[in-house]
């Protein structure tokens, strides 16, 4: 039997590895327009988001790290982790969460979290910062970003580039 590892742990959530019956959790996630908005892939059907588990589970196997499932108190929560980044050589860090856990602190919690466990675990094969990519006119996300220690960088592919740095916090500024 397949057990969950866990990733990292923060005061309110647990990020863990993912197991293939965690299918419908994600495919609802997934499919939910509202929370999906903000992504250039806007809602998966069931086959996409299968696809995309099974990335998620051999990306972890291959190289220690992928994006993971996000659970709180009251249970599952959504996914966040790292990729890497539209060839620029960085990884990437993502989030995406239900609905029910937004407007609590959660996302720049994990961020922050997320952002040490990439300066604590390093990819030698890619660069030392840590990106992220929004599309224009999120700007929760670019909020959660800036309060992480992310300033934004430039824009690439129509989104908006931020990258940790050793710089420190960007300064709040009005995001289209």
């Amino acid at each position: 039997m397949t057990r969950r590892e866990e990733i990292l742990r923060t005061p309110r959530l647990r990020l863990t590895t993912w197991l293939p019956e965690d299918l419908d959790e994600l495919a609802a996630l997934h499919a939910d327009p509202e929370v999906m908005r903000h992504m250039t892939t806007g809602p998966q059907r069931r086959e996409a988001t299968r696809a995309r588990l099974e990335t998620f589970i051999a990306e972890h196997r291959a190289r220690g790290w992928s994006k993971w499932r996000v659970e709180g108190a009251s249970g599952f929560l959504g996914r966040a982790g790292f990729g890497v980044a539209h060839r620029s050589g960085h990884r990437e860090v993502g989030y995406l969460l239900a609905r029910a856990a937004w407007g609590a602190g959660l996302a720049t919690e994990l961020t922050q979290a997320l952002r040490r466990w990439h300066e604590e675990h390093p990819e030698p094969a890619l660069a030392p910062e840590l990106r992220a990519y929004v599309l224009p006119g999120n700007a929760a996300s670019c909020r959660v970003l800036e309060k992480a220690g992310f300033r934004e960088a430039g824009e690439e592919d129509g989104q908006l580039v931020f990258e940790s740095g050793r710089s420190g916090p960007a300064q709040a500024r009005q995001h289209r």
